[in-house]
């Protein structure tokens, strides 16, 4: 089980769109934090939630070897690096 660290620091997504079952998706695609590029590939799972009035949209990527969790903010059109596995959170420092 990996131990995740609260980051809440705003990032830089690049998204991509993919047709599945004639339904395009939009999901995270890299992003950039604290001077590096992470490609992500794979989508573990995306939800949408509220904090106060403002809808979230929450995806949990993973670049293979760690894992994020990133928040979307529909009304502020702004994305946060919410958590990082703890072994990501070492590396940075």
């Amino acid at each position: 089980m990996d131990v995740y660290v609260n980051i809440n620091e705003r990032v830089a997504v690049a998204c991509s769109f993919v047709v599945q079952d004639d339904i395009s998706l939009c999901r995270p695609a890299k992003m950039r934090w604290r001077r590096q590029e992470i490609a992500f590939t794979e989508l573990g799972l995306r939800h949408p939630t509220t904090k106060g009035q403002r809808m979230l949209h929450v995806f949990d990527m993973s670049d293979g070897s760690n894992d994020y969790r990133l928040e979307f903010d529909a009304e502020a059109l702004t994305w946060t690096l919410a958590a990082v596995s703890q072994g990501v959170f070492d590396a940075a420092l």
